[in-house]
C-alpha cells in the first residue's frame, strides 16, 4: 500500500454508473459475496465500492447482460479473477493496491466496448441494407400487381365489349326472326312462283 486514498462509491452513485436497479446490484453483490468476492462496508455494514470493486462490476454486467452468463457463473468468473484484490477494509477510506492492472483492466473493458460499438455499427449497416432490399421488393411487387390490374382491367373491359357485341348480334338475329316471321322467306316464295 502507498498511502494514496481511493474513491469510495455509495450503492446510487454504482446504480447509476452501471445503468442498474439497486436491487439488481444487490442481487449481484449478494451473488459475488458468496462466491468469496468481498466489498468494503461502513461501521453499519453498508457496502463501499472502489475503482476496483467498479470494474469488477462492469465486467460482470458484461457476462450477464452481454454474454448471457447466470449470475453463478458470472460471479465464480468474477470472484476467481478478483479475490485476492477485492476491498478489505470496512471505513469510506480504500487504499489502492494495484493502480497499473487497474488502469490495464480499465483499458481491456474500453477495448471490448469498442469492439461492441464495431459489431453493433456492422448491424446496423445489415439492417439497414435488409431495408433498402425490402424497400426494392415492395416496389417491384407493386409495380407487378398494378400491372396485373391493368392486365385484368383490359381482360374486363374486353369481355364487357363481346358482351356488348353478342347481345348486339342476338338482337339483330331477332329483329331478323320477326321480320321473316312476318315476310315469307325469299328462298320459299321463288318455289311457289315456279308452281
Amino acid at each position: 500500500m502507498d498511502g494514496t486514498i481511493e474513491k469510495a462509491y455509495t450503492t446510487k452513485e454504482i446504480s447509476l454508473t452501471l445503468n442498474i436497479g439497486s436491487s439488481t446490484l444487490r442481487k449481484w453483490c449478494l451473488a459475488l459475496e458468496e462466491n468469496g468476492y468481498q466489498f468494503a462496508r461502513t461501521d453499519n455494514q453498508r457496502r463501499l465500492f472502489v475503482d476496483r470493486d467498479l470494474v469488477a462490476l462492469k465486467y460482470f454486467q458484461k457476462l450477464v447482460q452481454g454474454e448471457n452468463f447466470s449470475l453463478e457463473n458470472a460471479a465464480k468468473v468474477i470472484a476467481s479473477k478478483y479475490k485476492e484484490k477485492a476491498s478489505e477494509s470496512r471505513t469510506p477510506s480504500v487504499l489502492l493496491e494495484n493502480e497499473e492492472e487497474q488502469h490495464a483492466l480499465e483499458r481491456s473493458y474500453n477495448e471490448d466496448i469498442l469492439e461492441l460499438k464495431e459489431v453493433v455499427n456492422k448491424q446496423n449497416e445489415l439492417i439497414k441494407n435488409l431495408i433498402a432490399r425490402m424497400d426494392q421488393q415492395q416496389k417491384y411487387i407493386e409495380e407487378r400487381m398494378n400491372k396485373k390490374d391493368d392486365l385484368l382491367l383490359e381482360a374486363l373491359l374486353e369481355s364487357q365489349e363481346t358482351k356488348q357485341l353478342l347481345l348486339a348480334a342476338q338482337e339483330i338475329s331477332q329483329e331478323a326472326k320477326r321480320g321473316e316471321e312476318k315476310k315469307p322467306h325469299k328462298g320459299i316464295m321463288k318455289w311457289f312462283s315456279k308452281e
